[in-house]
C-alpha cells in the first residue's frame, strides 16, 4: 500500500474514533443528565403528591367520622391523579393492587413497593418493549392504617431524545467523514509530493545521473532529509568521479607499464634475431651484445623499482628523531656531485630549525628523488634550493628550482607511476617515471603530505609539509 493511502486511511481511522468516542461520551453525558434531571423532579412531584393525598384522607376521615378506611378512598386518590405521561397505583400493605389508571398491570417483581413496606420511598426504571419507566413508591400512613401508593413515569422521550442525538451525530459524522476524506487525500498528496520528489531523483541517480539534486525548501524533517539526500547524492558523485580517476589511472599504468617493457624487449628481441641471421662479426656481435645488456638492465631496473613500490607500502619504518639542518646538509652532501655535473648550484636554506622522526634512508631517499627531478628540470647554471620553515604550526622541507614548471592539468598526473612530462628526454637520462611514485609513498607513510606549487617557466617548488 503507497504511503499516501496510509496516511489517508489513518487520517480517516482517526477521525472516525474521535468522533465515536466524541459522540458516546456527549450524548450519554446530556442523557444522564437528563435523566436525572426528571428522576428529580419526578420525585418532587411524587412529594407534593403524597402529600396532597395525605390531606385529602385526613379531611375524608374527618368528614366521614371516621367510619371509613383508606382503602376505601383508592379509586378516588387514583381519579385525583391524571398527567398525560404519569400513572398512578394503589397498593394494599400485601401488596395488593387496590386501584390503578395505568393502561397495563404489571406482572413483574416490585422491588420498589418491598422498600416501601419498610417505610423507605424508592424508585427503580424498567423498560417494557420500546417504552421507559420510572417507577416511584412510597408508604402512606394514616392512624394506624397504611397503603402503599406507586407513581408511574413514561420517561421514553428522555431515551428518544438519546437515540435522536445518536442520529444526529452519525448524520454529522458522515457529513465531516466525505469533507476530511477529500482535505486529507489533498493533504497527502501535497505531504507526499517532496517524498515522490525524493524516489524519483533517486531513481534518476541509480540510472547514471550522478548529478541529480532535489529541489525541497521545507523546515521540516522532509527538508533536512532533503539536505541529507543531496549531501548524500553529491558524495556518491564524488566516490564516482574518484573511481573513474583512479580506472583512468590504473588504465595509464598499465599502458605505461605495456609501452615500458614492450620497448626494451623489441630492442632484445631485434637485436637477437639479428645476431641469428648474420655471420659472424666481432663490431656488430658486441655492439648487439651491449643494446641486449642495456635493455635487459633497464628491464631489471623497472622491476627493482616496482618492487621497492610495493615493499615500501608493507615496511615498518625505523622512525627516529633527527635535526633538519643536519639531514638537509646531508642530502646536500650526496647531490653535491651531480650539481656540479649540470653546472647547477645546490643551496640550502634554514629558515626554520625544528627536529622530526623520520626513517633517516627512507626519507633521504624521497628528497634525493625530488632533487633530481629539479636538477632534470633546471636549465645549465641554475639555482636549486633546499630547506625548511614552520607556517601555521606546520613543518615545511622545500625544494625550489628555476626550470620549466609543470603545467597545471600535468601537476596531478605526475606522481602516477611511469608518467613523464618529456618522455625522451627522461628516457634518455635513465628515467623510469618512479622516481616522484616512491617519493610520495615514503612522504605518506611518514604522515606528511606532498604539495606541488609550479608555474611554467618560472619555476617549481615542492613542499613536504608535516
Amino acid at each position: 500500500m503507497k504511503f499516501s493511502w496510509r496516511i489517508f486511511f489513518l487520517c480517516i481511522g482517526v477521525y472516525i474514533i474521535s468522533l465515536t468516542i466524541v459522540g458516546i461520551v456527549v450524548t450519554e453525558n446530556t442523557y444522564n443528565s437528563s435523566l436525572q434531571v426528571e428522576i428529580e423532579r419526578s420525585l418532587e412531584e411524587e412529594n407534593n403528591l403524597h402529600s396532597t393525598l395525605t390531606l385529602y384522607l385526613l379531611n375524608n376521615k374527618r368528614y366521614n367520622r371516621d367510619n371509613l378506611h383508606i382503602k376505601d378512598y383508592s379509586q378516588s386518590m387514583v381519579d385525583i391523579f391524571k398527567t398525560e405521561k404519569g400513572y398512578l397505583e394503589i397498593f394494599d400493605e400485601h401488596m395488593n393492587l387496590l386501584a390503578t389508571n395505568s393502561p397495563k398491570i404489571w406482572p413483574l417483581p416490585r422491588e420498589e413497593l418491598e422498600a416501601a413496606l419498610a417505610g423507605k420511598r424508592n424508585f427503580i426504571l424498567r423498560e417494557d418493549g420500546a417504552k421507559h419507566y420510572l417507577f416511584i413508591s412510597d408508604e402512606l400512613k394514616i392512624n394506624e392504617e397504611k397503603i402503599l401508593v406507586g407513581m408511574i413515569k413514561d420517561i421514553t422521550h428522555i431515551t428518544n431524545q438519546r437515540n435522536t442525538q445518536y442520529l444526529f451525530f452519525v448524520n454529522v459524522g458522515l457529513l465531516g467523514l466525505f469533507f476530511v476524506a477529500i482535505i486529507t487525500s489533498i493533504i497527502s498528496k501535497f505531504l507526499m509530493r517532496p517524498i515522490e520528489q525524493l524516489g524519483q531523483t533517486a531513481k534518476s541517480i541509480a540510472s547514471g545521473n550522478y548529478q541529480e539534486r532535489v529541489n525541497i525548501k521545507t523546515n521540516d524533517e522532509i527538508g533536512l532529509l532533503g539536505e541529507q539526500f543531496n549531501t548524500m547524492a553529491k558524495e556518491i558523485d564524488q566516490k564516482i568521479q574518484q573511481l573513474k580517476t583512479e580506472s583512468q589511472r590504473q588504465q595509464r599504468f598499465i599502458d605505461n607499464l605495456t609501452h615500458e617493457l614492450r620497448t626494451p624487449l623489441t630492442s632484445i628481441i631485434g637485436y637477437a634475431e639479428l645476431l641469428k641471421s648474420i655471420d659472424y662479426d666481432p663490431d656488430i656481435f658486441q655492439k648487439s651484445l651491449n643494446y641486449i645488456h642495456s635493455e635487459g638492465t633497464r628491464m631489471l631496473n623497472l622491476s627493482n623499482k616496482l618492487m621497492d613500490v610495493i615493499l615500501l607500502r608493507r615496511k615498518a619504518l625505523r622512525l627516529k628523531t633527527i635535526d633538519i639542518q643536519e639531514l638537509l646538509y646531508n642530502v646536500q652532501g650526496i647531490m653535491k656531485v651531480k650539481a656540479q655535473e649540470k653546472n647547477i648550484q645546490l643551496e640550502v636554506k634554514i629558515v626554520d630549525s625544528f627536529e622530526i622522526e623520520v626513517d633517516a634512508d627512507l626519507f633521504i631517499g624521497a628528497l634525493v628523488n625530488l632533487i633530481d627531478n629539479a636538477f632534470k628540470a633546471s636549465p645549465l647554471n641554475a639555482n636549486v634550493s633546499i630547506g625548511s620553515n614552520i607556517v601555521d604550526d606546520q613543518k615545511i622541507i622545500f625544494i625550489e628550482d628555476q626550470g620549466k614548471g609543470i603545467p597545471p592539468l600535468e601537476q596531478e598526473k605526475i606522481l602516477e607511476p611511469f608518467y613523464r612530462l618529456e618522455y625522451s628526454r627522461s628516457r634518455r637520462e635513465g628515467g623510469l617515471g618512479l622516481g616522484l611514485t616512491l617519493s610520495q609513498e615514503i612522504i605518506a607513510g611518514h604522515g606528511a603530505q606532498l604539495k606541488i606549487h609550479s608555474k611554467e617557466n618560472i619555476g617549481t617548488r615542492f613542499e613536504i609539509v608535516f
